[in-house]
């Protein structure tokens, strides 16, 4: 009972939490969790709290006994403008909360929480904006099969909204919110993964996640029909160096090939745009570490590259996603057994790009952000 009242309580959370959201390896974030965001984001083999919902659900097999609530507030600051045609993009602040509840009963863990998955966001001084975002409901549950192996796995209800205005093509519905889109979809996806300790201070740990398959966005007698969320597989280590020192990196294969080919809007039932967008998929790198001055402090540092997957004749104005290299920081704060604070900042190095396609060509499109987290965390 307890259980059911708290999902009740999060899908509550989740329908009122702002899921539009600029990200950053395509539409995803690089990094879930200031944890592992602030370490690169990297986070398949170490325990990165209950952001392991979001990351490798198996890592929550890592976590002491006992439950676990995480209140979390990100930050993301786009900076993206198209200089010479469009111009600045004035969308430039964008808030997304989380939360999740893991509890850990001996070799069984489970629980609940929220995490948005990512989008894009623009918004042009002639009108036209597109903001999309996807946000997740997870349920997992993780289970230690014995000292060394941890397994699990979570169901996810996915959820997406999308605001399009496009003049050239009297393309226009939006709700003017920043909580939801005028044309949204619901799915379902699911995660597998595992950690494995290869000897006391070495880990590796991995996931795969299904593609969302997410259905027709639909709102405004609008349809969007071609945008999903893709499947990932991810791969890392977590390298206890020293009793102060941990080293973690991750490899993550995020295959847009199979989600982001073309989306068409409809109107009424009839075509008005066919945006082609024929996505590469994309490599991810993450490297971090974790030095713990005290009981009470750990700094944290990172770095996260990921090929921008957006052939340049198909790049878009409305969502180039196309940022590559983020420098990562943070640290987390111990007030005492039960409460912990932990930050991360992310800076985005500008990442440019040149249309050559017949619809863009010519068009110089630069892209950077600003991002960060806040997450407090109380263990009972």
């Amino acid at each position: 009972m307890q259980l059911n009242k708290l999902a009740a309580t999060l899908a509550a959370v989740g329908l009122a939490a702002p899921s539009l959201v600029l990200a950053t390896n395509g539409m995803i974030m690089e990094g879930y969790g200031p944890i592992a965001a602030a370490m690169g984001g990297a986070a398949m083999a170490h325990d990165n709290g209950t952001a392991a919902l979001a990351n490798n659900p198996a890592t929550l097999g890592l976590m002491a006994v006992g439950s676990r609530l995480d209140m979390m507030l990100g930050f993301v600051g786009p900076d993206v403008s198209a200089p010479g045609t469009m111009g600045a993009s004035s969308a430039n602040a964008f808030y997304m909360p989380a939360i999740g509840y893991v509890k850990k009963e001996g070799n069984l863990a489970y629980g609940a929480g929220i995490y948005g998955q990512g989008g894009m966001g623009t918004e042009y001084a002639n009108g036209d904006m597109a903001q999309v975002g996807v946000g997740r409901v997870i349920f997992p549950l993780a289970y230690s099969v014995n000292d060394r192996l941890n397994v699990g796995g979570s169901v996810d209800l996915v959820w997406a909204g999308m605001d399009l205005v496009v003049t050239g093509y009297s393309i226009d519905f939006k709700d003017d919110s920043d909580f939801t889109g005028a044309a949204k979809g619901y799915s379902a996806a699911a995660k597998l993964g595992f950690t494995y300790k290869l000897n006391d201070a070495l880990t590796v740990g991995g996931v795969y996640q299904t593609a969302a398959n997410l259905p027709d966005l639909k709102g405004d007698g609008y349809r969007v029909a071609g945008f999903d969320m893709p499947a990932t597989l991810g791969l890392g280590l977590a390298w206890q160096a020293n009793d102060r020192l941990m080293i973690v990196a991750d490899a993550k294969d995020v295959m847009w090939g199979g989600s982001m080919n073309t989306v068409t809007i409809y109107d009424q039932g009839a075509v008005v745009a066919a945006f082609q967008q024929d996505w590469d998929d994309q490599i991810v790198l993450a490297l971090g570490l974790a030095y713990t001055f005290s009981d009470a402090f750990t700094g944290r540092l990172g770095y996260n590259h990921g090929k921008n997957p957006i052939p340049n004749r198909f790049v878009n104005y409305l969502w180039p996603a196309i940022a590559e290299d983020h420098y990562t920081v943070g640290f987390g704060y111990a007030f005492g057994k039960q409460s912990e604070l932990n930050v991360s900042l992310s800076v985005v190095q500008e990442a440019s790009v040149t249309g050559t396609g017949a619809m863009n060509t010519g068009m110089l499109i630069e892209h950077s952000q600003l991002n960060g987290q806040l997450m407090y965390s109380y263990t009972f």
